[in-house]
């Protein structure tokens, strides 16, 4: 007796609560599905159902049964598709929302070489500083900064960025170099706010954490905006470590009070937690840590 197919039967008669119903769902013929019925039950030396010229009630026995292999058809599913797919080509759409600042200067000059690795893949990149509904919105991924308080998704770290004070040479030597926070704090300042990141950010010196509260000055949402600016002498900046590595390399802008250490802020990519994920996903947080696992920018 094939133990499977005598599950698949009993849990159809059990559905349908129909022994000629299930056989048309299973496209056996009734005579072949009260056999398996009666093979297995059998088997098992219990009745599984109690049979009227009206009506068919699973016993006890049978309820337990058909709940336990219902969980195992469902389980060996999941399997036989999880291996199927481990050995495919990821294929279809791949959704994915990324934080600006780091979908700009970090994502943007990876992403070709995915695509070029799966080109059964059609990705699209959705760039915003906005919390998505992953599920609602249709997303395969989103990429943020820092953890989010939210069971149904499953979180990998995939970066770390750190907020640093930059300005440009000429704008030092007109204003001097600050030495702490509150120095810096009264000199003219471009900075980033979106929503409520960048409010206040913090820095470790001397063994203490600092909170260190954005002047308001001038204000901008995007990052690439601020650093332009900055560059431009509107003032000193906070901007992530990535996005003025080769500024500072190349002497168009200095790092400001390098005796405070910028806390790190992780960067995650967030999925919805299901019991099997998408090839597709998983390729793309792969390949994710592939890129960004152990790279330093400063």
């Amino acid at each position: 007796m094939d133990m499977i197919e005598a599950m698949k039967v009993a849990v159809a008669v059990a559905r349908h609560n129909s022994f000629s119903a299930a056989s048309r769902d299973l496209r056996l013929s009734p005579a072949s599905v009260s056999r398996i019925v009666a093979e297995l039950e059998a088997d098992l030396g219990v009745r599984l159902f109690n049979r009227t010229t009206r009506q068919i009630n699973l016993t006890d026995a049978g309820m337990e049964f058909v709940q336990k292999g219902t969980f195992l058809l469902e389980e060996f599913d999941l399997m036989r598709s999880a291996v199927r797919e481990r050995h495919e080509t990821p294929r279809g759409q791949l959704h994915i929302s990324c934080v600006t600042a780091f979908g700009n200067e970090c994502l943007a000059p990876a992403i070709p070489e995915f695509v070029r690795r799966f080109p059964q893949l059609d990705v699209s990149v959705d760039l915003g500083n906005r919390l998505v509904d992953l599920i609602g919105e249709h997303f395969d991924v989103a990429i943020r900064v820092g953890p989010l308080n939210d069971s149904s998704l499953i979180a990998q770290r995939i970066f770390t960025q750190r907020i640093v004070f930059v300005a440009t040479p000429r704008f030092c030597e007109q204003y001097g170099t600050p030495r702490t926070p509150d120095e810096i704090s009264a000199f003219p300042s471009v900075t980033q706010i979106s929503g409520e990141w960048g409010r206040v950010h913090k820095f470790s010196h001397e063994g203490k954490i600092i909170d260190f509260e954005v002047p308001r000055q001038l204000t901008m949402n995007s990052a690439r905006a601020v650093r332009n600016a900055c560059l431009a002498g509107g003032g000193y900046s906070l901007l992530s470590d990535f996005m003025v590595a080769q500024d500072i390399k190349e002497n168009r802008l200095v790092r400001l009070l390098p005796d405070y250490e910028p806390v790190e802020q992780p960067i995650f990519a967030f999925y919805a937690q299901r019991r099997h994920t998408p090839r597709k996903i998983r390729a793309f947080v792969d390949y994710l840590a592939e890129v960004f696992g152990d790279k330093e920018t400063m």
